[in-house]
């Protein structure tokens, strides 16, 4: 009777065969769920940013006195008044898309007050045009990852009453 002890090379060899095949197959499979991530968590980037950036400047139109883009230096800039005491202030602020922070990023800036705060990052491009008296289209795009997105939306302005004209109800009789 012989003893068998242990694989002989060609067993030992497709053992290995095997189990690289596997592994590979399953490297393939990480790689490619690592790669629609990471497509996907740049599309979310890409509309969070938008989403922040739209909501933000729709609403400061929305609330402005005056509205008015700059199509030289893509800056929109908006007038409001802040009331105290009976002394009106206007105040101008400004959007605009820069790299302040030189980190190689082009980010929506909102200027108040001489200061700029960051509102939303990766802006490839914008363009806000007056369709109509008061009635502003605005246009956004992000790119992230190499996903673009564009964002379009139209915005009424407020109509504020002139304080000169005040209307007085007619008395009843």
């Amino acid at each position: 009777m012989k003893n068998k002890n242990g694989f002989t090379l060609l067993e030992v060899l497709s053992g290995l065969l095997i189990a690289g095949i596997v592994l590979i197959s399953a490297l393939n499979l990480l790689e490619g769920m690592w790669k629609g991530a990471r497509t996907l968590k740049g599309q979310l980037e890409a509309q969070y940013a938008l989403l922040t950036a739209g909501k933000t400047v729709s609403d400061e139109i929305r609330r402005a006195k005056s509205v008015q883009w700059v199509k030289e230096t893509c800056e929109l800039k908006l007038i409001s008044s802040i009331i105290e005491d009976e002394n009106p202030l206007q105040i101008v602020d400004s959007y605009f898309v820069a790299d302040l922070d030189s980190d190689g990023i082009r980010d929506l800036y909102w200027k108040h007050m001489g200061v700029s705060q960051p509102i939303a990052s990766f802006l490839t491009g914008w363009e806000s045009v007056e369709v109509e008296p008061g009635l502003w289209e605005i246009v956004l795009k992000v790119t992230v990852d190499k996903q673009s997105v564009t964002w379009k939306q139209v915005v009424r302005q407020r109509v504020y009453p002139s304080t000169s004209s005040q209307s007085v109800a007619p008395e009843a009789s």
